[in-house]
Parts: C-alpha cells; structure tokens; sequence
C-alpha cells in the first residue's frame, strides 16, 4: 500500500482532492510498471540490494519520480523475502569476533582474516564462502527475493490508483460512507469487512430504502496505534467500492502541520476496487467457531449472516449464530472490538430499545465495563474475556440468554 507521501494529490481551499492519472501519464505509468515487473523477475533469489540497486538504474524524469516510487513500492509489496541459509547471523557474528579478540589478545599482533573465517567455517562443519554470505544475512540489504507475485501493469496500475485514495484514509479523523447494495448479501460483506478489521464504526439505515450510512472514526482520533489502525481502514475500502452505488467523505489531518482538509470520493460498480472483498471470520471468531465446533454440545454453531437494525440506534452484524439442536432455539454472538468503549453502550442501548434476536457479546477487559451491566432479565449477555475467548464460557451464557426466551 502507498504512504501519504507517495499520493499526487491537490488543495483547494479546504479539500484534498487526489489527482488521477491523465492518458500521457497512465502511458508512461504502464511502462514504468512494466519494468518495475521485469526487474523483479530478473533478481529473484538475489539479494534485496542488488534489486534496488538495478531500480536505482532505471532512469526517471524528476516530474515521474513520486509515480514510480509509488509503483516500485506497490511491486514490492507484492514480493516475499527472507534471510537464506541455516546459519544464525547474530551467533556467528559472536563467534567471529570473540575469536578474533582472543588472537589479537593472544600474540598482539594482526592475523589473517582467510584463516580465521577458515577456522570458524571448519568448527561449523561448512564452508568459507557459507560463512561470508551468512555473515551479515540478517540486514535487509541481504534478504534474498524468493517468491515475487507476478502482477500484470495492468493490475499494478489498478492498485496504484486505489492505493492513492487507501493512503489518504491512513490522515483521516472521520469517515462516513453512504453505500447502497440490490441485495443484503452486499450489506453483510461489506459489515462483515469492518468487523473483521475491528474498527470503529456505527451504521444507520437511510430513509425509503437508500442504503446505509457508515461512520468510522479515523486513526487520528485515536491516542495510540494509529497505523496499525489506519492500515485496517484503508484496508476496508475495497468493500465500501464494491457496493452499487457508494459516496464516501473523510475529515483528514494532512501533511507536517496536520491542517485540517476534507477528501470526497464517489463511485459505482465499475470503480476498480483491487482485491477481491474479503468476508472471513476474524481471526478469533474462526478460532472461536473452530472450539464450539469440537465440544460436545447440543448447539450447532455456524458464521452469521443476519443483519441485526434497531431503527433510530444502529445495527449489530452478529459473527455467529448458535442453534439449538433439538429446539431449533437461536442466539447470536458479537465480538465487540477492543478500541472503544462506545461500541458496548450502543449495544447496551439496542437491547434497552427492543433488539429483536438475543445475542451474547464478547468484549475485552482492557474496555474496563463490567458484565452487570446487561440485567439478568433481558434477552442478552455481556461476557468479559481476558486474553482468549472460551468457548465453554461462551455456551453457558447462551444457554442462560436462550432459557430467557421460554414462555
């Protein structure tokens, strides 16, 4: 993904507004990414330097040079590197030098480096050369290319210009996106996206029948681990393009002075949107599902597809649903996400209103709310977990939240 450094952008007055490519340039783009391609082809199992060394080489107008920074960063992104061989740099790096202070303490004088590296290569039963290349392995310079995803220009083009408007999110204080699908199954790919990325977010449901309103809050409205969040965000926004018809506006803090910008984008089906939308389980729902299904239980448990509205409060996208198996009973389960307090007093406030479905929500204790504060009466639970989600604790709470729903 690009930085906000690498973005060609432009200021009018008190909007951003990301510059696309013209012809010319997407021309020239193409050869630059092109070639971009053709290097990283040519140095696969090479070190990390020599390949950037070969890009070095590559001549770039001074006009080009943020667009193939932008392109070789995203061609980068799509290789795998690693540091080669069995040998421990840091542990060789050790032996090496401690043996060549005790010869230099030993007779005073200089000692020969061949007979030194020969000596350390036969304790470790290798070779001179093995040492050398392992000797500093461990800098990035040296991690050798060994797999590259081979992308066309085409497609490298394509992330280029959704990567622009992805970087500009990672400045955002706000975000609301209006999205409208023809279906639910769009409605819950795209929650289901902002869930499994754990962000910040409300929705609300438009009149006559216009879609959704989705409100994140920004990595800059956060006191810590803003890029860790800001990654998540950005990372969100193919599914918000994926959608029908979509509009979203972002409060941005831009450039070294954090000034103040507001950024707007619009779109439809024919936006490119990257990757294909990603609707998997977050990772410890998919843990979660995998040990409800290895107990020995009568509830049945399944990813969720239903769209829990409360009008005038907000939605709840449950990411599990747990049936009964002999009465057909169903309860729902929530992992709240671990950034904001505000998440479990709107669902407080949606069981309060009438939540339609009884659900049990999981939600750290690092929030600091007790489990008290849903009352034993209503059709909910509160569950507070500590590191990992238990999956008999969890069970014990549906049964209790189930039992409520008898007449």
């Amino acid at each position: 993904m690009l930085t906000a450094d690498l973005v060609c952008v432009r200021r009018r007055g008190d909007r951003l507004l990301v510059v696309p490519l013209s012809e010319t340039e997407r021309v020239r783009a193409r050869a630059l990414a092109a070639t971009a391609l053709s290097v990283i082809k040519a140095h696969v199992g090479l070190p990390r330097g020599a390949l950037l060394e070969a890009w070095n080489e590559i001549p770039v107008a001074p006009q080009e040079n943020r667009l193939a920074r932008g392109l070789w960063k995203l061609a980068l992104d799509a290789c795998e590197f690693d540091e080669g061989g069995s040998v421990d740099p840091v542990a060789l790096r050790r032996d090496l030098f401690l043996r060549a202070a005790s010869l230099r303490r030993g007779d005073g004088h200089t000692f020969a480096r061949d007979l030194l590296l020969r000596e350390i290569a036969e304790a470790r039963q290798t070779s001179t050369d093995a040492i050398e290349e392992a000797l500093y392995a461990d800098l990035p310079s040296a991690h050798l290319l060994r797999e590259a995803r081979m992308l066309s220009p085409e497609r490298l083009l394509e992330s280029y210009d959704l990567s622009q408007h992805q970087a500009v999110l990672l400045r955002a204080v706000h975000v609301r996106a209006r999205v409208f699908c023809p279906d639910a199954g769009g409605y819950r790919a795209l929650f289901r996206k902002l869930k499994f990325h754990r962000l910040l977010y409300s929705i609300e449901r438009l009149d006559r029948d216009l879609g959704y309103a989705v409100d994140i809050d920004g990595p800059f409205s956060l006191f810590e681990q803003t890029t860790k969040y800001g990654l998540r965000l950005a990372l969100a926004l193919p599914a918000i393009m994926a959608c029908a018809q979509w509009d979203v506006t972002a409060d941005l803090r831009w450039g070294k002075d954090r000034r103040p910008l507001r950024y707007h984008a619009r779109g439809g089906e024919q936006t490119p949107t990257g990757d294909a939308v990603e609707t998997a389980l977050p990772d410890e729902s998919a843990a979660l599902l995998a040990d409800l299904r290895n107990l020995d239980s009568p509830w049945r448990a399944s990813p969720s597809d239903a769209i829990l509205d409360v009008p005038g409060v907000g939605v709840c996208i449950p990411d599990l649903q747990l049936v009964h198996r002999d009465t057909g009973r169903r309860v729902f389960f929530e992992l709240l996400g671990f950034w904001s307090r505000a998440a479990v007093w709107q669902r407080v406030e949606m069981v309060e209103r009438g939540l339609s479905e009884p659900v049990v929500f999981a939600v750290s204790k690092h929030l600091r709310v007790s489990e008290e504060i849903l009352p034993d009466e209503v059709p909910a639970s509160l569950y507070v977990y500590a590191r990992a989600l238990s999956a008999s604790a969890i069970l014990e709470r549906v049964e209790k939240v189930a039992d409520r729903l008898r007449p």
